[in-house]
C-alpha cells in the first residue's frame, strides 16, 4: 500500500522487505522545504530500497519522502539524529 502526501510531490511505499518485514521506501521526493517545527522525526530509508530517501514524519503522522542530497533535508536529519543521541 502506498501513501501520497502533499499532492504528488512526495510518496512513501511499503514495498521493500527487510528480514521479511516491510519497510518504507521512496519513489518520489518532497520538493519544498518542510519547516522543522512541523516535524516530529526523520530517518533514512532502508538500503534495500531502490531509491535512497529520508522519511520526514509530521506532527499529523504523515510520512513525506525527501531527497537525502538536499541541504535542508540533511540539516533536518542531523537535527533529529542529534536529539536521539
Amino acid at each position: 500500500a502506498c501513501a501520497v502526501a502533499w499532492g504528488l510531490t512526495a510518496a512513501v511505499c511499503l514495498s521493500a522487505l527487510t528480514d521479511g518485514v516491510p519497510t518504507s521506501c521512496c519513489f518520489s521526493y518532497q520538493q519544498r522545504l518542510v519547516p522543522r517545527s512541523l516535524l516530529t522525526s526523520a530517518y533514512t530509508t532502508s538500503s534495500s530500497c531502490a531509491n535512497p530517501g529520508v522519511i520526514l514524519v509530521t506532527k499529523k503522522k504523515k510520512e513525506l519522502c525527501a531527497d537525502p542530497q538536499a541541504p535542508w533535508v540533511q540539516a533536518h536529519l542531523k537535527h533529529f539524529q542529534t536529539l536521539a543521541n
